[in-house]
């Protein structure tokens, strides 16, 4: 009795337990119903993860931004040898450029700002890792903006503007943001390569935007163009702050497909980052791209001020002749240059195929050495000519985007050794040596020029350029820039998003489910990729197998003829056929899945499969079969199997055929086993699919059936020996 109370007074605790249980459940009810009709906030790094149009604003805002701080850098590149001349006749030149002669005093002013945007992009990127891309962002554009207000009222003086471009050129240096940035919203090295092009392209774009501003309005005033830099900077802070989104570091960045499709893409290929940086690959690249910076300054401006100044403008001004090259010309060359830039960045990437990062950085200092060779023979050994000044301007405008690769591959190639934490630290050191080098080099060559003459610091940059070869090639060797081991075909590999394990059992010419192999068809037609090419096992290799395949073969003959059946009866079915599927729609359906994608097969690939499976059943075989005299066909036969030893006889003979004294009955054999689908091509057309489904049927009934006299099924699933070398056979 008293274990019967201890069992009610037990089960009444669980009544009381399952009554709290349900007031919890109902307080829990109350609440979220309460809380369903607050008022909520959906933190906007999830709409980057998931909304393309929010994505592709913010990444324009961080573009738009980095051009117009390129445009504010560059923007009065093209008058200040104008400023820097106290003789040119123009009221707001400086006085006087104490102690400079005018070539350095002509690239001291533009090293003022570039030493500022140098020595901020050693620390600007790391502080973008830890406080943020967008806030730090926002802080350099809106000073920036105030900057080039007050650097218009230092302008009366040679100084002062100097050291208003030093202090504010701190806050132009904004290009490793957005490259970081990049970096952490793309996770797919394809795609982050073409985003961080159209980056470069942007910075490029404004670097050579500013001096084409400032040759528009030069009637209006030399320091004018800093008010249009001011409005450009103020419009891109108020796009960024309601576009650019600040990525989360704690999930992944990569967009979800929010239809919930299984997609592929034959080129997805995520980026693998190491947990620690090589620092020796580090200094590599980064004294690399210091070397051809420096060197590239041999070019331009080098080649165009003072080599081509001085030799078709200046002596002919000298002695009161009209001059090849006016000063309006001057300035749309070197302002135009840069827009060559754009192309580059479009070719790189097929450079990048052929030669890996690192050599296609090889290649870009070299073809800087040769440029700048040429161009110097042009301009110093020919006399100055309309034709020699032609040829000058075709070998600058010709050669400088394949000289600009150099510049394009460090971003990359720093960004491929980057740990997670580090990718603004690293690419704030690409821009502190880019502008390290852009800055000093024209200064400290424009001194070498006033010491010695022009053609010394042209031909000591074309050593730097040289020196930047042979420090970067042994980055050629490094596995990730040198040249990349060619992925296989989208035929003959596994993509991105498909069950390795089916792929790969397809791929190694295994059986896979029928239901699973469609699966797989459906999956890379619905997204334009060619369908799986299997390997074709050899017979040798197989020759253990053919029982199990011959047992696994009932259910692919099942499956074929349960899909053609329903195809026949919506075909039969018209009216219902019509609200489902059109008669187009199915033959698609049939030809897609069946024969791949045309527009994007590969024609060496099918025909390599077609020609190994004609090498297992005997291909050629059925070629000579047309030819009618019996003796000619027995004889190329027995040649054949001699010369290139077929497996596929190799098999008949195995298993007891005479394909020596049965030439004719080896025909008859394989058409009753392969009998003709279609009359007329091999494709599907509308007019055609019923004949071939029904005739497919016919075939696919007889093999699910096991009619062993109309099929060779039964025979490749027999052993060897089962069958005597006599007789019919």
């Amino acid at each position: 009795m008293a274990d019967d109370e201890e069992a009610v007074e037990l089960v009444g605790g669980g009544g009381e337990a399952a009554a709290d249980k349900d007031t919890m459940s109902s307080t829990l009810y109350d609440r979220f119903d309460e809380w369903r009709s607050h008022r909520y906030i959906l933190p906007r790094h999830y709409k980057l993860q998931t909304e393309e149009d929010t994505r592709k604003y913010s990444l324009w805002s961080v573009n738009f931004m980095i051009m117009c701080s390129a445009i504010n850098t560059k923007m009065l590149n093209p008058n200040f040898a104008i400023m820097c001349n106290p003789y040119s006749g123009n009221p707001e030149s400086f006085p006087d450029t104490e102690p400079f002669g005018f070539n350095s005093a002509t690239y001291f002013l533009p090293m003022c700002t570039l030493v500022g945007v140098a020595i901020a992009s050693i620390f600007i990127g790391t502080l973008s890792d830890r406080l943020g891309r967008k806030i730090l962002m926002l802080v350099l554009g809106w000073v920036s903006a105030v900057g080039s207000i007050v650097k218009y009222f230092t302008r009366h003086t040679f100084w002062s503007f100097c050291i208003s471009n030093f202090i504010f050129g701190f806050f132009l240096g904004n290009l490793p943001i957005g490259m970081a940035y990049i970096g952490d919203i793309e996770q797919n090295k394809k795609r982050k390569e073409h985003l961080l092009g159209m980056l470069v392209g942007c910075f490029v774009l404004g670097n050579s935007g500013g001096g084409i501003i400032a040759v528009l309005m030069a009637d209006v005033g030399l320091f004018t163009p800093l008010w249009i830099g001011a409005g450009l900077m103020f419009i891109a802070n108020i796009l960024s702050h309601r576009y650019m989104i600040e990525p989360t570091k704690d999930i992944a960045e990569t967009p979800v497909d929010i239809e919930d499709k299984f997609t592929l893409n034959e080129d997805d290929e995520d980026v693998i980052r190491p947990d620690l940086i090589d620092q020796k690959t580090l200094w590599n690249i980064v004294g690399g791209a210091l070397l051809d910076n420096i060197g590239s300054t041999g070019l331009f401006p080098l080649c165009l001020s003072p080599l081509a100044l001085e030799t078709y403008y200046s002596q002919f001004v000298a002695v009161n002749e009209p001059p090849i090259m006016s000063i309006l010309a001057y300035q749309w060359l070197s302002v135009c240059v840069a827009l060559l830039v754009i192309p580059s960045t479009q070719m790189t990437p097929w450079f990048f195929e052929k030669l890996g990062v690192a050599g296609v950085c090889v290649f870009g200092n070299s073809c800087t050495a040769i440029v700048t060779s040429l161009l110097l023979m042009i301009g110093a050994a020919f006399p100055a000519t309309n034709l020699s000044f032609g040829f000058f301007v075709f070998v600058m405008y010709a050669g400088f985007p394949f000289t600009v690769f150099s510049q394009l591959t460090t971003g990359p190639m720093l960004d491929a050794i980057a740990p997670e934490d580090k990718i603004g630290f690293v690419q704030g050191l690409n821009n502190a040596s880019m502008n390290f080098g852009m800055a000093l080099a024209p200064w400290l060559f424009g001194l070498l020029a006033d010491a010695t003459n022009t053609n010394v610091a042209i031909i000591t940059g074309i050593c730097f350029s040289i020196g930047a070869a042979l420090a970067n090639a042994p980055l050629m060797r490094h596995p990730l820039m040198g040249k990349q081991t060619p992925k296989p075909p989208p035929q003959k590999r596994i993509l991105k998003g498909e069950d390795e394990e089916i792929v790969q059992k397809m791929l190694s010419g295994n059986y896979v489910d029928p239901e699973l192999t469609l699966e797989i068809a459906k999956t890379r037609a619905k997204n334009g990729l060619p369908t799986v090419v299997p390997r074709v096992r050899p017979y040798a290799e197989e020759k253990g197998d053919l029982g199990k395949l011959a047992k696994e073969a009932s259910a692919t003959f099942e499956f074929r003829r349960e899909l053609a059946d329903r195809i026949l009866a919506a075909l039969a079915n018209r009216e219902r056929a019509e609200n489902e599927f059109s008669k187009e729609e199915l033959v698609q359906f049939l030809n897609t899945v069946s024969r791949g994608n045309s527009s994007n097969q590969n024609d060496e690939l099918i025909h390599q499969a077609t020609s190994d499976l004609g090498v297992w059943m005997g291909e050629v075989s059925f070629v000579f079969c047309r030819i009618s005299e019996a003796q000619l066909i027995i004889y190329c036969l027995i040649l054949t199997a001699q010369l290139m030893r077929f497996p596929f006889l190799q098999y008949l003979e195995d298993n007891g055929y005479s394909p020596h004294t049965a030439s004719v009955l080896m025909k008859q054999m394989f058409m009753t086993a392969f009998p003709r689908l279609v009359d007329d091509g091999p494709q599907v057309t509308e007019d055609n699919v019923e004949e071939y489904l029904i005739r497919q049927r016919r075939v696919m009934n007889s093999y699910a059936e096991h009619k062993k006299k109309t099929t060779l099924l039964g025979t490749f699933a027999r052993s060897a020996g089962g069958y005597h070398g006599h007789g019919w056979w």
